[in-house]
């Protein structure tokens, strides 16, 4: 248990990092960049990741995000950060039910700050 607690802390504290380096933000969710009339790709994106989240669909989400990740659009950044946070507010049994776990939340979040040279110091 004191590892997973651990492994929460650390990736809570990753994305918060990147979400205050890259975005300027003291929050990890995304907030629609389009409006409630003008939808962003980055806004589609984060809709139907929530959408899988709620059916507890969580692989298809992250095949879903890595499908439309494009280094030229940081708002998809965004949106990848988001959806780490989001898996790892989820509970340990949660995350068992949607076949996937606290490392494969980590090593996700660190290969899509690969994808878009996200170095942090």
């Amino acid at each position: 248990m004191l590892t997973q607690d651990w492994m929460m802390r650390q990736i809570e504290t990753l994305t918060l990092a990147i979400a205050k380096i890259m975005f300027h933000k003291d929050t990890a969710e995304y907030e629609n960049h389009g409006g409630r009339e003008t939808l962003t790709a980055a806004d589609s994106l984060h809709a139907s990741l929530n959408a899988l989240l709620r059916e507890g669909r969580i692989a298809d989400g992250e095949d879903l995000l890595f499908s439309a990740l494009d280094e030229d659009d940081p708002a998809l950044l965004e949106v990848a950060v988001d959806f780490y946070f989001r898996l790892n507010l989820l509970s340990d049994q949660e995350l068992e039910e949607g076949n996937f776990s606290r490392q494969e939340i980590e090593e996700g979040l660190h290969d899509v700050m690969d994808q878009y040279g996200v170095v942090l110091p």
